[in-house]
């Protein structure tokens, strides 16, 4: 069993915005071993996109559905537009993270969300638009449902389609 360690924080915050995931995987398991209340201010003020995500996956992993709120100005504040496609992936890792541990917002929480990651769907990836399709519809976005659709037909593997309609189930 590991003991809370406060200057592990210090030392692994660091390595939060290492271009290794691993080693960000690795700050953020030394991260979460510590009490929230030592480190969700400094999740939430984080403005390195690396940084940042691994930091709000950390706060969507163990914070209570009061925290969601935070996370989500936190995120939206990281325009996606200077995003590599793996940081994006990243973005929506945190916040798939927070609506299924926090539960699905609604009001100007979903509305900040919604128009955050709207204009990137559909975007060039299919491995983005997948992410996108399912937490776009989760949010029950306008012209979510339109636009999966439209992906739906043209998409050109059946693993593809699948995905879609899988999304789309719900």
């Amino acid at each position: 069993n590991v003991q809370p360690d406060p200057a592990a924080v210090e030392f692994a915050w660091q390595h939060l915005n290492s271009p290794d995931r691993y080693i960000r995987y690795a700050a953020r398991l030394a991260i979460e071993r510590n009490p929230l209340t030592e480190w969700q201010a400094k999740a939430l003020a984080e403005k390195q996109p690396n940084a940042a995500f691994t930091a709000l996956l950390a706060l969507a992993r163990l914070g209570a559905a009061e925290t969601q709120p935070a996370i989500v100005k936190s995120l939206t504040s990281i325009p996606a537009a200077n995003l590599s496609e793996e940081q994006i992936l990243n973005k929506l890792r945190v916040i798939q993270v927070s609506l299924a541990r926090q539960g699905v917002p609604t009001g100007e929480v979903a509305t900040q969300l919604i128009a955050d990651v709207d204009p990137l769907y559909p975007a060039k990836s299919a491995v983005v638009n997948r992410e996108l399709s399912q937490v776009l519809l989760a949010l029950n976005a306008p012209n979510a449902v339109a636009k999966t659709v439209a992906l739906l037909k043209a998409a050109p593997t059946q693993e593809e389609q699948i995905t879609y309609v899988t999304n789309l189930r719900n």
